[in-house]
């Protein structure tokens, strides 16, 4: 099994009780393949996972993790302020093991012992020290409030990138 570095980004609408925000993350995923086919395991956040056939299931798998992890802290969530609390520390837990295995599998893309064009192909390859990891949630104001939150909670952006 050989692992691959992955970056991504989201770029989200959410909204929960009584708000509504925009959350940009830019975050980490391990690759691997396995038998079973590709899986993404969330670096930061680490608490996400997605698979399927391809790197491009596994990835629309991923980000279906990740919102339904940001949907369910907007039902929970009483305000705003709690709602970014509570995303902050979500995107703040790592998955030591996962990060570990990213940064071994990104010193091997980096040195070009390892092409990732087996796994990735048509990802774009991204210098990773350019691409910061972080979190951004701003409220949006918005005179639709009462409005019903799942119109809202959709498929905004999303970007992945081979690690280089």
């Amino acid at each position: 099994m050989r692992s691959y570095p992955i970056l991504f980004g989201y770029r989200d609408m959410v909204a929960g009780r009584d708000f509504v925000a925009f959350v940009a993350t830019d975050g980490r995923a391990l690759c691997t393949r396995e038998a079973d086919g590709f899986w993404l395991y969330g670096v930061d956040p680490g608490s996400i996972a997605g698979g399927g056939e391809s790197v491009e299931e596994a990835g629309r798998a991923l980000k279906e993790s990740y919102l339904s992890a940001l949907f369910d802290i907007a039902a929970e969530a009483a305000s705003f302020a709690a709602f970014k609390k509570e995303v902050e520390r979500f995107f703040a837990e790592r998955n030591g093991p996962n990060e570990a295995m990213w940064e071994a599998a990104h010193a091997l893309v980096k040195s070009g012992a390892v092409d990732g064009d087996a796994v990735a192909g048509s990802l774009p390859r991204k210098d990773a020290a350019l691409c910061p990891r972080g979190i951004r949630i701003e409220q949006v104001d918005t005179e639709h409030r009462d409005a019903s939150q799942h119109r809202f909670n959709t498929f905004v952006q999303q970007e992945y990138a081979e690690a280089a």
